[in-house]
């Protein structure tokens, strides 16, 4: 009687995890770090270091994102209100900040959540309408998607081939943003 193989399994070996923290420990020290020498007034430089800040801490854990576009493409003319479906927890924040574009309102609040890099310069409230864009956050594997996504960074090491997949949905209605 033959058997089959055994499954692989979705867990990360110890020494994987062991790996994972001390990445993500010093993707956090240098996101500081370059936080620390960077120009107060510099808007753009900033949103760049919390880009690639939450880009290199997700790749420190292990985490690809997949980011799924809209069929039809969000309006480049109008401004961009961020409505995310549920709540995605720190790995899905740190994956929108990846997949979201830097203009749409909200996004700036996320990075500051998330990330120990802050905006110092505050913009004021923009006037006028915005199109919602819903975005959602899905976790899956190699072997399916995750049924109870991951809440601490323990378990978020301790998964094999984790994508955290950011879904670009259609346009929905117009708000309106008070002054």
């Amino acid at each position: 009687m033959t058997t089959a193989p055994p499954l692989p399994s979705t867990r990360a070996t110890p020494a994987t995890q062991q790996q994972r923290r001390l990445r993500y420990g010093a993707a956090l020290a240098a996101l500081r770090a370059r936080d620390a020498v960077l120009p107060p007034g510099s808007v753009q430089r900033r949103q760049a270091l919390q880009v690639c800040g939450a880009a290199n801490l997700l790749t420190a854990l292990g985490v690809r994102v997949d980011v799924v576009q809209p069929a039809v493409p969000w309006p480049r003319h109008r401004r961009h209100w961020l409505l995310v479906d549920n709540s995605a927890g720190l790995l899905g924040d740190l994956a929108l900040l990846v997949g979201a574009p830097r203009t749409a309102e909200g996004w700036a609040e996320t990075a500051d959540r998330v990330l120990p890099v802050r905006s110092r310069a505050r913009r004021p409230a923009p006037a006028g309408e915005a199109v919602v864009c819903p975005v959602t956050v899905r976790y899956r594997t190699d072997d399916g998607p995750v049924l109870a996504p991951p809440r601490s960074l323990y378990e978020v090491m301790g998964f094999r081939g984790l994508v955290v997949e950011v879904r670009l949905l259609a346009v929905g209605r117009e708000v309106r943003r008070a002054a």
